[in-house]
């Protein structure tokens, strides 16, 4: 019995991205359909599955990091630990701002609103923190996050979303 497995299918998303690299070193005409796929892909954003994983980062993180980070810590001198909270938080939401930038940057400003949109959407589900989580020790974070990301959408040029879909934010996004 042989069980033959697709090496391709069995690599990691960094050697998936080695393999594509070295692909289209090979064959420079398998550029453009590359850009086009790529495109593609990171023109496609919805905005309801970003809010559920911005939430999901912020709501689910793992409460006991905050005690390795807030207190007294040698070099540093004492860390409060809603400091120590914003800044847990920042590490989970971070990777969802480098994605509107990235999409913004690139000129894909509907892919970028969607994105934008989700983020606020994530932040305004999450602004009522809940207790042991780590939202529980920043009460303003989602509202300070939304209000600086306000600012750099307007200065990406971003589309931002109705403010009917977050009625309690209304006078941060108008």
């Amino acid at each position: 019995m042989s069980d033959k497995r697709s090496a391709l299918g069995a690599l990691s998303a960094a050697e998936k991205a080695a393999v594509l690299e070295e692909l289209l070193a090979v064959r420079p005409d398998l550029r453009e359909p590359a850009e086009a796929c790529a495109s593609r892909l990171m023109k496609d954003a919805r905005r309801s599955a970003i809010a559920d994983d911005v939430a999901s980062a912020l709501k689910y993180l793992d409460i006991d990091e905050l005690n390795t980070r807030a207190g007294y810590r040698p070099g540093f001198g004492y860390v409060h630990p809603v400091e120590a909270a914003d800044e847990i938080l920042d590490e989970a939401l971070q990777p969802f701002l480098d994605d509107l930038q990235r999409r913004a940057c690139l000129g894909m400003g509907s892919a970028a609103t969607e994105v934008a949109a989700g983020i606020l959407l994530g932040l305004y589900n999450c602004r009522e923190g809940g207790s042991e989580s780590l939202l529980e020790y920043a009460p303003d974070y989602t509202a300070e996050r939304a209000s600086v990301m306000v600012s750099d959408c307007v200065k990406l040029g971003i589309d931002l979303p109705a403010a009917e879909l977050m009625p309690g934010w209304s006078d941060l996004l108008s």
